[in-house]
């Protein structure tokens, strides 16, 4: 008798190409999304510092503030940050906004990613 043949057992050369083919996408936007992500966590975190220091000791003025959060800007390494940040005072309440833009590139077209974060002192 003829023994019949067996079933194919795995994936084939091409579903394992477009798996891997995947994959290898998901990395690449990773790369550049996980950065983004950690630079907009770190401009929380700050405004949540100096909220809270601002509730222990109020900060006098603008400049004040200013120089606060480029200081830690400093800390984190973020100096390039510094000329996004724009600090008002009107009638006693500061205004500290941070607006920036970033690119994640999806291979096909060039997305901006906009972040901007407000923090209100009063």
């Amino acid at each position: 008798m003829k023994k019949l043949p067996a079933k194919q057992k795995g994936a084939s050369a091409i579903v394992t190409f477009i798996v891997l083919a995947l994959l290898a996408y998901g990395i690449y936007l990773g790369i550049q999304y996980v950065p983004q992500a950690i630079e907009s966590r770190a401009i929380d975190s700050i405004f949540t510092t100096i909220d809270k220091d601002h509730r222990m000791d109020p900060l006098g003025s603008a400049d004040e503030a200013k120089n606060k959060i480029v200081k830690m800007l400093q800390v984190n390494e973020m100096n390039d940050m510094a000329k996004n940040v724009k600090v008002k005072q009107i009638a006693g309440t500061i205004t500290i906004k941070v607006k920036y833009e970033r690119e994640l590139n999806l291979g096909y077209k060039v997305k901006p990613m906009p972040y901007e974060k407000t923090l209100v002192l009063k």
